[in-house]
């Protein structure tokens, strides 16, 4: 069902609630699936009918969709009490969760023998009926509100005022009675059934609002009629109100607002000589309306002025703007580069962020420092230095031009996506071989835009009829046809997270459109507004982060928040830009670059920018003081002193970034859970997030682990994981720990821990049995693998939580299949102890470390080893020492973090990209590190108490925070606590956690003013 339809859905809803047709209300939430009630369903519940309250909720959910699905449906059948029908209930109604948990459906059998449950010691704390259901209630809404199906539908939308419904029909009436040929002053509406028109009167008389009578639609007297924003037949309107009414004929179909004034309006049934009204337009006014002029305009405002009352329409102005805004958004000019002929396309590097890559038409191709403000290449493109390519081929493309091209990487390699004026969409790999073409396209295709959705990668295509295809890579034809608005030239883009979709282009007309789509009905979601006049050319946008939008039009830059169809702001750069401006975001959207009348470029930049800027020419890094960086094991310090200048001299030049020291607990935010493991004999070994987000899971030395939770309250309403808010130690009302069976000499053991994707299991060691533990109830499930030897790292298989990779002491790998209790695999190979384990579905490949620094890669669909390598030890260093790996979100990077470095490898090459290495005792050894969750940071927590916060493509390091801005220095004991473990939250990406050598645990997160670490 269509977004507007969803939306008539619920207007309905707020007017059958208004008549009180209470249970037409609740049918229709039913039978919609848009809205639940969760104040219905807590009536249903707590009185007791359960039939009732299951039936509510089946329509949204079933009982196998998910686990909060199955522990709502489980609880509720559970208390259907009624003893005569207690076996029929089990039998029926309960079976089916005993293969998700047979002890559970063994102690419900129990019950049954029992004459008063009660007697049962976890069912000892219920009462009477009535607060026993209180309790089970407060337990069902928690899993109602985190269950993905359902909550986004726990709150009724916003709307503009009680009886919207009824506000819209008093809108179209007094629309149609404006049309009539006739109007007649006093107009009698009885029906709403066909369209309204005014039969001839015996007198003229001036357009009229109309009013429903009352009688036309029963409401309850508390309500305000029909019509009600003013007395009917009330004197002439206001200028204001005149002006609004004009904007909304121009707006009248909020659908199509890409579309110009007169192409708005011209589907209108009224006639001609009113229409010519709407055709001469000019800039919006204070309040974003349009208003007109000329001898049409002054006829229209001569009328409007002796008509009575009009049901007015008027939209909001926009709201001042934040302050954040303004120092977001790039929109001081710090520099001008001219660049001498057109510039037809540019981009930033991705790993420099100054650094800029200029195409022009008579094939010129230059690279800008922008923070020197100096040109450090200009070639034409045909005389590249290609000996120095290592990936270089020539091919026919296309018959015709190439209109687009974009890199994917579909089937575990790198491939370029093409697309031309023979209307084929083709993948090519890098040695100019064709993997795939497309044919659908009725016309040559104006762009292309592959993206990824969990493991399904697909191309979005756009053509000049305005024609939009996606694909899959396969040969099997476009999935999807959608038309783009304008029916022209069009261009996609994915906010930078991925989870939006824009396009922007132009009609065959000349009117720019930007648009957001919703991908899953194909469909509309939103039209952004401000496009004053028709264009010659085609429209270009970036997006900025995940927040905003920005277009060149008008001889501007305009911005958009993604959230707002209005304009945000706008800036001429202080002039001399084209009518439909170029312009590019860098990955940081501190600095926005865009094109100029005279061939040239100019730099816009927000403060964040200008302090990166001045930090390049200032070159404030002493090069004794920077640990050395090295790019496929070659030192990057000693190629920036050749003479010849080459792109990894620039690189260089580009790294003077100023380096943010974080000493003061004042420039951060923190949150400490005190009570932590256990004390400073039980050490924090290792911690995680659940994935969900909301908890911290950590395992101490001594085998006993903790579970903290963010509760909702009034300091934080949503319950998410926040530094400014310290999460409580949460058990199950049984008073549980979960405790792991540890031999007596604990000192050497090497505890381990793995939670399973849905948060149900957790499974963990330390030194003896492996555990499964239930994370609702913290009952041991199950224990096996008992040492010798000792289990020293656990992962779940990322498709099948049956599956455990388990790393042993005796360097053995077992592959083990709980669901059956037996191990299927045994993987040999490493000499020394297990210490890491990292799952890539990407590249069907386990990677594992152990302790004397060494790398295997193992297939996972026959678990054989493909190949195996010892990470680069800088000399002197001993090679003994826990080696850590993690997959970047692309899951063909691998990060390898060692006491003496942390490392970038490519691991569908299984080659070394970067590493970092501490220099001349300027950092100590590295006890953890992690992604952020973004994969966009590495955080790296060092034995001196310091954390690091590292850019994760470069490794720069740039953000140092000391132990004196999150550690209490207090007592001496204080000086030798340092981090032992770092986790990165899963959702937020300045968000960390690191459990402390004295058994404490902090949440650090930057300040709300700096929202992220470092430049």
């Amino acid at each position: 069902m269509s977004s507007l339809n969803r939306e008539l859905v619920l207007l309905i809803l707020q007017f059958l609630e208004e008549e009180k047709l209470e249970d037409t209300v609740h049918k229709l939430e039913q039978e919609s699936g848009f809205f639940f009630n969760m104040k219905y369903f807590e009536e249903k519940a707590l009185t007791g009918e359960w039939d009732e309250a299951e039936k509510y909720l089946s329509s949204f959910t079933k009982v196998d969709d998910n686990q909060y699905s199955m522990k709502v449906f489980f609880e509720i059948r559970k208390l259907k009490n009624d003893k005569t029908k207690a076996v029929e209930i089990l039998v029926n109604d309960l079976k089916v969760f005993s293969t998700f948990n047979d002890d559970l459906y063994k102690e419900i059998t129990h019950l049954l023998t029992l004459d008063n449950f009660r007697e049962n010691e976890q069912l000892s704390k219920y009462g009477d009926a009535e607060s026993a259901r209180n309790i089970m209630l407060v337990e069902l809404k928690k899993l109602i509100e985190a269950n993905p199906l359902i909550r986004e539908k726990l709150i009724f939308p916003p709307l503009e005022g009680s009886s919207r419904l009824r506000s819209m029909i008093n809108q179209s009436l007094n629309w149609q009675h404006h049309l009539c040929n006739n109007p007649r002053p006093n107009p009698g509406n009885k029906t709403l059934f066909t369209d309204h028109t005014c039969s001839p009167p015996n007198e003229a008389g001036a357009p009229t609002s109309v009013t429903l009578p009352i009688a036309a639609v029963a409401r309850p007297s508390s309500y305000a009629p029909l019509g009600a924003h003013g007395p009917p037949f009330t004197p002439a309107p206001t200028a204001a109100n005149v002006n609004a009414f004009a904007g909304w004929m121009v707006n009248a179909n909020p659908s199509t607002s890409a579309q110009s004034p007169a192409a708005a309006t011209s589907s209108l049934s009224c006639p001609p000589n009113k229409v010519s009204v709407l055709k001469h337009s000019r800039t919006p006014n204070a309040l974003g309306m349009m208003d007109y002029q000329n001898y049409d305009h002054d006829q229209l405002m001569t009328h409007l002025r002796s008509a009575q009352s009009i049901e007015e329409v008027t939209y909001p102005a926009l709201s001042q703007q934040a302050p954040w805004w303004e120092d977001f958004l790039p929109r001081t000019v710090v520099c001008t580069l001219h660049q001498g002929s057109t510039v037809t396309s540019m981009d930033f590097n991705p790993s420099y962020h100054s650094l800029l890559a200029v195409g022009c038409a008579n094939g010129e191709l230059s690279l800008w420092e922008a923070g020197l403000r100096k040109r450090m290449i200009s070639n034409p493109f045909k005389i590249w230095n290609i000996s120095a390519c290592s990936a270089l081929f020539k091919i026919d493309a296309h018959v015709g031009g190439v209109n687009d091209l974009a890199f994917s990487y579909p089937n575990k390699q790198l491939c370029i996506v093409t697309c031309g004026d023979d209307k084929l969409i083709k993948v090519w790999d890098l040695t100019g071989q064709k993997l795939f073409n497309f044919e659908g396209h009725g016309a040559p295709v104006y762009s292309v835009c592959p993206h990824q959705k969990e493991n399904i990668r697909f191309i979005f295509s756009t053509a000049i009829d305005g024609k939009i295809k996606v694909w899959l890579y396969d040969n099997l034809g476009s999935r999807v046809d959608y038309d783009a608005p304008g029916q022209w030239c069009t261009t996609m883009l994915y906010s930078t997270d991925g989870s939006r979709l824009f396009s922007c282009g132009t009609s065959k007309d000349g009117d720019p459109f930007l648009v957001e789509w919703n991908e899953r009905e194909g469909e509309l979601k939103r039209t952004y507004s401000g496009f004053r006049k028709k264009s010659a050319g085609i429209v270009q946008f970036d997006t900025a982060k995940s927040h905003f939008l920005a277009a060149g039009e008008d001889n501007q830059i305009k911005f958009w928040h993604m959230d707002n169809i209005n304009v945000l702001t706008s800036t001429d750069a202080e002039g001399g830009l084209p009518s439909l401006p170029l312009l590019k975001f860098n990955k940081e959207a501190n600095l926005l670059a865009v094109t100029t009348t005279n061939s040239g470029l100019k730099i816009l930049a927000n403060s964040d920018g200008i302090k990166y800027l001045r930090a390049i020419e200032a070159q404030s890094y002493e090069a004794s003081k920077t640990p050395v960086v090295t790019k496929n094991g070659v030192d990057s310090m000693a190629r920036s002193i050749e003479k010849k200048r080459s792109l990894d001299n620039i690189f260089d030049k580009s790294k003077a970034l100023e380096l943010k020291e974080i000493v003061d607990p004042v420039q951060c935010r923190i949150a400490t859970m005190l009570d932590g493991i256990g004390g400073p004999t039980n050490k924090v070994a290792r911690l995680l997030y659940t994935n969900y987000g909301c908890g911290l899971l950590a395992l101490g030395s001594k085998g006993i682990q903790k579970l903290w939770k963010w509760s909702r309250n009034e300091l934080n309403p949503w319950g998410k994981a926040t530094a400014s808010v310290v999460p409580q130690h949460w058990q199950p009302n049984i008073g549980l720990l979960m405790t792991n069976d540890v031999p007596d000499n604990s000192e050497a053991v090497v505890p381990c821990i793995a939670l399973s994707k849905n948060d149900s299991y957790v499974m963990s060691a330390c030194g003896g049995r492996i555990s499964l533990f239930n994370m609702m109830t913290f009952k041991v499930m199950a224990t096996f693998m008992p040492p010798p030897p000792s289990s020293t790292f656990l992962a779940f298989h990322p498709q099948n939580n049956n599956i455990v990779a388990i790393g042993m002491e005796d360097s053995t790998i077992h592959i083990y299949n709980v669901r059956v209790n037996e191990v299927q695999s045994i993987l040999k190979g490493h000499q020394m102890r297990i210490t890491g384990f990292a799952f890539s579905t990407q590249l069907n490949i386990l990677v594992s470390s152990s302790v004397d620094a060494q790398l295997f890669f193992w297939s996972i669909d026959s678990w054989d080893k493909k190949k195996s390598l010892s990470i680069q030890i800088p000399a002197g260093n001993a090679h003994v020492g826990d080696t850590y790996v993690q997959f970047h979100i692309d899951q063909v990077n691998l990060l390898v973090c060692h006491e003496t470095q942390l490392a970038i490898y490519d691991a569908s090459k299984m080659e070394l990209i970067w590493q970092w290495v501490p220099q001349d005792g300027s950092s100590s050894s590295i006890s953890s590190a992690t992604y952020s969750c973004n994969s966009k940071l590495v955080y790296a927590a060092f034995t001196d108490g310091n954390v690091g916060v590292f850019d994760a493509d470069s490794l720069r390091l740039r953000c140092r925070i000391a132990s004196s801005a999150y550690l209490h220095q207090t007592s001496s004991i204080s000086q030798n606590v340092y981090p032992l473990v770092i986790t990165a939250h899963p959702e937020e990406p300045n968000q960390f956690a690191v459990g402390l050598s004295d058994g404490s645990i902090k949440v650090i997160e930057p300040t709300e003013s700096e929202g992220r670490w470092g430049n």
